[in-house]
This record gives C-alpha cells, structure tokens and sequence, in this order.
C-alpha cells in the first residue's frame, strides 16, 4: 500500500499552519481569483506566496484551486499575470474545470501539475481517460461513486484519484448545477454558489403534496467515510480530501487529526504485514482489525455535522437516509483543541564557532536533506571583563523567533576570554536561516518569462463570418409525443433523440423506429446520451451498441449529442469520430481558448453556454456553434431522486414538481434507465420573442436549437407556433403562447 495524501482545506494562513501540524499531507486553497468559494476570506497573493513557501519547508504541498469557468477577457487579460509568480515561487499544483483554462496553464505553465476538478463531473473511467491523454496528472472523481466504480476507474486509467472523504456533499453532480445562477445570478460554475438546495421546498406527484415537516428534500448530510477508509485505500485511491474552506480553523485541524491517526494506523499496519509476509505468514492486514473508537467518532460529530452523518455514495446506496428533511443546518457542538496543532517548526542542527581573531561562524545544517550554510560576522576580541559563556550563546542562537526553523542541537566552540557582542550572535544566526531557507526552496523555484500579448489570444482564425440559418433548427426531444410534432416541421432539419429515455433492451425497437420516422421526413437523427454516464449505464450500452452503430454507419444516425466526459471517452471507444459529436452545453465552452481545445481534438459542434449574456456570446467564435433558443433549463442534475426521498423507489418515470418559496413549481423528472434525476427551470427560456430575437441574429450562431423535456405534446405545438410566427413569418404582433417564459442570462449574464 503506497501512501495516501490527506489533502486538507485552508480558508486562511492561520488554518493552513493549522492543518499542517494537524498531519495534513498537501493543502488545497484559493486565491484572490477564480476559485470556487469567492465569498470565502482566501488568500492574498503575499499570503499565497508565503504559503507556497510553508508548505514546501514543512516537506507538503499546495494545490491552487482556479476551478470556475472563465470568460475570454479573464483569460487573456488576466489569468498568466495572476498564476504566473506562483508558478514561480513552485505551487505545486492547480486545480481546473474549465477546457480552456486547461489547455491556457498547460501549455504556458510546464512542469506544473494539472488537476481535473471534480466540477469536470468525472464519474468513470471513461471520462478519467479522456483527461489522463489530455495532460492531466490527476482526476478529482464525482462524489456520486461507489467504492466499486472507484476501483474499476483505478484498474482502467494509470492516473493519480482524488475523492473527497469528509464534508459537505451536494445535491447536484459538481459542475452541473444552474439552479443559484438561474435564479439569482450567483453562479456555482463561478464560485458564487447561493446554495438553493439547502432552502424549504413543497414536493408533489400527481397532484397529491407529500408529507409536512419535511420541506428540505434537496440537502444531504455531511459526509462522513472515517469507518471505510481501508476500502478507499484498496480502491486505489491516491488522495483523500476533507472539504471545507469556508469552515473555521478548528474544524478544519480537528478533522485533518483524526483522519491522520487513522491513516498512520492503518500504514502501520500494513507495515506489519509485509513485515510478516517475509516470513510466510498469512496476511495480517485485513478489514476487520481495523476499527474506529466512539471518542473519535464523536469528536467528528462533535467538530460539525449537517443532522447527522452519512457514508455518501461510497456504498452504493442513496436515497431518504442521506438527506436532511427536517433541517439543512450545519451544527457544531464542540470545538478542536487549538493547542493540539500549534505550529510545527523544521529542526536544524547548529555549530557556532567562535575563535579569538576570527569572524563568529554559524554552521547550520538541515538533517533531512542534509544541506547546509555557513555565515560569518564580524570578529570575536579578547574580554577585557567577563568572557562569553557557551550556554550563553547557546541560548541566543537558539532564539529563531517566527522563522520557519527551530534549533534542536547546538554545538558551541570558542576560545577562553572571547568578547562576542549579542548583534554579533543575532546577525549570524539571521544570516544563516535565510540562507538554509533559500537552500531548502530552491528545488521548488521555477523560472517564468512574460509573453508578448498575442501568445495570449486563442486562435481566431476560424471566425464564422456565416449568417444563421434560422429553417433548420435542431430539436431535442424526450419523448416520442414531442418528436412526433418535430417531425411534421419542415424546418426542424435535426432532431435529437435521449438516450435516456429508452432502456437499452428496447433500442433495437424503439430506435429503429424513430431513425425509420426521421429518414422518411428527411430528418437527420442525433441520438444523446445521458446527462451522466455511469459504469453501469456504460455497461447496459456496451451489450446494446451494435445495433446504434449499425444504424449510423447506415446514416440513420447521424451523430451524438455528448453531455460529459464520459460521454466523449465512451464514444471515442466505441470508433465514433468527434467529428460525428454535438457538445452539449454541460460541455462548457465559455470562451474561444475552451472551443478551441476541443476543436483541437476533433470535435467541430459545440453549444454556447447558457451563463454567458448576448454581448458575451457575440464577442466569440461561432464556428460550428449552437444557440438554445428555446428549453426549460437543467437546473440540477442529481445521482439523489426527489421521488425516491419521498415516496420510495418504484422505478417508475414520473414527473414530479418542487414548490418553492414563492410558489413556482419545478419540474423534477426522474430518469430510471440511467437513475437520475433531473430538476428543470419551472419556466422555459425563450429568445424568439420581439426583443431578444434581434440580439440572437447579432450573434450569427451556425445553429439553433431547441430542447423539449417536460412539454406534452400541445405545449410544443404552441411553442413551435410561436416560432414560426416571430421568426419565420416576422409577424410578433400575434399570440400564441400563453405560457411564461425567461431570457435567462441572456439579457444579463453572471458575475
């Protein structure tokens, strides 16, 4: 067993030397930018650097996080001046969700490592493939995986895995989630998360309310995998992770220790089995023998908890148990012992020579590295009173102050009658620790070099000069009612058909029939596939896959229609060509650079997201783009089903609807082929209409598409209605939809 990172958070310095006394093997951090926690305190770039430092002298790591999605102006004008004297000073790692940012870091920041965030909604080998050959020296997985699907991704991908071990859990599958940003405008993809899933929520299916009391359907209780840590070490994971960088020091250190002494036990013990396995004994390390004590266990729950604990996903169950009903409160009942993690100090080894006629020279030596530095100051006389005592400058030598160092050996040497002034002493020994110190992080230091501004722009060349081409619209369809509709437009030139809504032993069938429908309304078919890919889905499809591409290399079927990573390793496995590939807008492309490193890669489509306002949009590339138009936002993506918390599992697709707090009602819909949930904006977004539908000509998108997910079969009517009105026959005096809508962030964007 190789040993395991504990990777710790830190909101502050304060928490950072914290963690690390408390056994923390690297900590993960923010800094004044384009991390996921904006409105925690993070780090100054003088704080940064400091740490950097720190962390390096007491033999850790640190990991930057600049996991959020970043416009092109952040990019060019922004993100190398902000990285660049931390890559210097030797961060050791940073942590990424955007494609872009990716690729920007990778190629002008070399030697630094690259983590795939688990924004990236990284939940299987496939998706862990697809980073591993990106670049990527480590996949931060979903925390939706069981222990299993973490071994499969361990035994399928040679890269590092990190799992959060501790904390705060989401509702949504990370990087997926638009609920805060639809409704506020405070972006979780930004950082700016408003946490609407720990707010009271009404429950109905078919009419009928479910329980009173329990109004918090969408907040899961903390994590808490303490009890299944040598099953995460034999998944193969490399880093365990404690979440929580919002969260005070004593919560943070008191967390990191008990985990430290569990993970010491349990190296110690697999020591012991080697030890034996030298001599032909049977194993001795095994589960049982390890064991967690009450007064640990307490301690944990004591530090903080959400209405109890809960092992996660990492079981392979869900469902009521993990969610908190009653009330979403993070509660603490005690706090850590604050002098168990004072601050630990490097020891060094000290020789201070001291010679009649001779400068006073300090000898420091780092026993752990063995390097070392020689100073000298000044010149040592002859006493004319009382001479210079050894324990005397014994003691002065030992006074290190709030340098990273600590003395624990000091020999003296000196003459009889020496004079040797105190400033003497302290110059020396000041001398001296910068030195080491200097010595010690030179390892770490890198050399950065500025670039000339046009290093900085992503490649333009492949501006779209194009006009949109508003007769053909590509129509994404749940159900077959909707395709049905679909159909019998002519301008609909592209339907695309969810995956998700078939079980694969009824895609011979069903997708033969719906390829059959599109050929003979000349209708190119693009089947998508799920808003997650599982290992078990990618099981069910593989048995099912010839018969898809059977029909595409017919051209029945067209292409794809990708939501994940997973969705593109997959397809990659299965022979299909980027080229065949739509990126859906869960794929985010929110600037040029990131259209860029997929379009590097083959794939020629990608839809726009729905964050970016129309002034944004129309600042980029729109080569091979797609524009929704018109769809009832994803708000949450989740493993979590809302029918299941509240009613049990039936496994039966139904459409639910959440009851806010000012009365709208959100369509839940529950996808049993896959298990998953999905819970959409309970208005549509809509920009066709008289004021917006200009703005969507500005931009010039190559496509435009709209998605149908919770509409019957009259409300598509409707709506294609209104198109054809407001669009096509540029007649916007007529109504024909009733229903309310939304621009979205079109009209304003996020932060």
């Amino acid at each position: 067993m190789k040993k395991i990172e504990l990777l710790a958070p830190a909101g502050s310095l304060e928490t950072l030397k914290a963690v690390c006394a408390a056994g923390a093997d690297a900590v993960y951090l923010g800094g004044s930018q384009f991390g996921a926690r904006a409105y925690a305190k993070n780090f100054t770039k003088e704080e940064l650097l400091y740490a950097i430092d720190y962390v390096h002298l007491h033999d850790k790591k640190l990991h930057l996080t600049v996991n959020t999605l970043l416009k092109d102006r952040e990019l060019e004008e922004q993100l190398y001046d902000y990285l660049l004297p931390y890559y210097e000073q030797g961060l050791d790692a940073v942590i990424v969700q955007d494609a872009g940012v990716f690729s920007f870091i990778r190629k002008h920041f070399p030697g630094m490592e690259l983590h795939a965030s688990t924004q990236m909604t990284i939940s299987g080998a496939e998706g862990a493939r697809f980073w591993k050959d990106a670049g990527a020296d480590r996949v931060v997985l979903a925390r939706e995986l069981s222990l299993e699907e973490i071994r499969h991704v361990h035994d399928a991908v040679d890269v590092e895995l990190e799992c959060f071990v501790h904390g705060a859990i989401c509702y949504c599958y990370s990087g997926q989630c638009l609920f805060s940003s639809m409704l506020g405008g405070r972006s979780g993809n930004r950082g700016r998360c408003a946490q609407p899933c720990r707010l009271p929520y009404g429950v109905e299916a078919d009419g009928h309310q479910a329980k009173k009391g329990e109004l918090y359907p969408l907040s899961p209780k903390d994590l808490c995998g303490i009890d299944l840590l040598p099953e995460l070490l034999r998944a193969g994971v490399s880093s365990l992770k404690i979440e929580g960088r919002m969260k005070q020091t004593q919560y943070a250190a008191g967390v990191t220790a008990i985990y430290r002494k569990y993970l010491d036990r349990l190296e110690e013990m697999n020591l012991t089995k080697d030890q034996n396995a030298k001599h032909g004994a049977e194993e001795v390390y095994k589960t049982k023998s390890y064991s967690v004590s009450e007064i640990d266990r307490e301690k944990l729950f004591g530090l903080g908890n959400r209405s109890g604990f809960t092992d996660g996903y990492l079981r392979g169950k869900k469902g009521r148990e993990m969610i908190t009903l009653s009330s979403p409160k993070h509660t603490a009942f005690q706090d850590a012992d604050p002098n168990g993690y004072e601050e630990k100090k490097r020891p060094l080894f000290a020789e201070c020579t001291c010679r009649l006629g001779s400068p006073v020279t300090l000898t420091v030596t780092d026993p752990e590295t063995g390097l070392c530095s020689v100073s000298s100051v000044g010149e040592v006389q002859t006493a004319k009173n009382a001479p210079a005592e050894a324990s005397a400058i014994e003691k002065v030598i030992c006074q290190t102050g709030d340098t990273d160092f600590q003395f624990s050996s000091v020999r003296v040497e000196l003459d009889a009658q020496c004079f040797i002034p105190k400033q003497f002493l302290k110059a020396v020994r000041r001398e001296a620790l910068e030195k080491i110190r200097e010595e010690l992080l030179k390892p770490y230091r890198r050399s950065g070099h500025a670039l000339p501004y046009e290093d900085l722009m992503p490649d333009t060349s492949f501006q779209s000069v194009g006009e949109t081409d508003k007769e053909h619209i590509l129509a994404v369809c749940d159900t077959i009612e909707q395709l049905t509709v679909c159909l019998e437009k002519t301008y609909i030139s592209t339907i695309a058909f969810q995956l998700q809504t078939v079980m694969p032993k009824e895609w011979q069938t069903v997708l033969l029939q719906i390829a059959q429908q599109c050929a003979a309304h000349e209708k190119k078919l693009l089947l998508a596939l799920p808003s997650v890919l599982r290992e078990e889905t990618v099981l069910n499809y593989e048995k099912q896959w010839d018969c898809i591409m059977k029909l595409h290399h017919e051209k029945l079927v067209e292409g794809f229609l990708a939501k994940n990573y997973d969705s593109l390793g997959f397809l990659q496995r299965m022979g299909v060509l980027p080229c065949s590939i739509c990126l859906d807008s869960q794929l985010y492309t929110f600037s040029d650079r990131a259209a860029g490193f997929f379009r590097d890669l083959g794939y020629e489509k990608h839809t726009l997201s729905q964050e970016l306002h129309a002034k944004e949009l129309r600042r980029l590339s729109q080569k091979g783009s797609v524009l929704i138009i018109y769809g009832h936002a994803p708000f949450m993506v989740s493993s979590q089903c809302v029918n299941q918390t509240v009613y049990g599992c039936d496994r039966k697709e139904k459409q639910l609807s959440l009851t806010d707090r000012y009365g709208k009602h959100l369509p839940v819909k529950n996808y049993c082929s896959i298990c998953c949930n999905v819970i959409y904006n309970s208005v549509p977004t809509l920009l066709f209409s008289d004021r917006t539908w200009s703005d969507v000509e500005k931009i010039r998108p190559e496509i435009l598409r709209m998605d149908f997910t919770v509409e019957c079969e009259k409300e598509v009517r409707e709506v294609l209605a209104l198109y054809e009105k407001q669009v096509l026959d540029r007649n916007i005096k007529e109504k024909v939809f009733d229903g309310e809508s939304t621009r979205g962030h079109f009209g304003r964007g996020v932060e």
